[in-house]
């Protein structure tokens, strides 16, 4: 199973038909690691103080869930749902958190254009990165796509108005 980041809907057809492949072919160049923090697709852990990845430790299946591993077979990356799984089970305190106070989540890996523009799709032009890595590299461009939202209006009046 391929986990892919949502599409907003009025951006859809600015993506090529062939999205899906272009994107597996990115993730398969970057080794199906971030290429900005190097941390592993679908590793199970948290993120620590600073945003470091604390990854997943313990028996067999924990160290290869961890990685993003499957576990008797290594070699097989984990696919969402497991790993999904194990974060759930890792979560079982108060406010879906360990013992600890830990929030265990799944690291999902996303496919960045570095121009901001889906029509450009050149390889050289696509990153491979952990929605946190993603997000980072987005911010000053969310910053000016929300100004010129705010500016023109567009965020303006009550959502439950006719």
């Amino acid at each position: 199973m391929v986990t892919i980041m949502p599409i907003r809907p009025e951006n859809r057809a600015r993506y090529p038909a062939n999205w899906r492949e272009i994107r597996a072919a990115i993730l398969d160049r970057a080794g199906h690691c971030c290429e900005q923090c190097g941390v592993p697709n679908h590793a199970v852990g948290y993120r620590g103080e600073f945003g470091d990845f604390i990854r997943l430790r313990g028996n067999g299946p924990c160290d290869a869930a961890g990685c993003g591993l499957d576990w008797p077979n290594t070699m097989r990356r984990l696919n969402y749902a497991d790993a999904r799984e194990f974060a759930r089970q890792y979560n079982s305190h108060a406010g879906n958190r360990d013992a600890a106070g830990n929030r265990w989540i799944v690291i999902v890996l996303t496919v960045a254009h570095l121009d901001h523009t889906p029509e450009h799709n050149n390889p050289a032009n696509l990153r491979a990165l952990c929605q946190r890595c993603h997000l980072a590299y987005d911010a000053d461009h969310h910053q000016q796509t929300a100004y010129r939202t705010r500016r023109n209006g567009k965020a303006a009046g009550d959502l439950f108005d006719g």
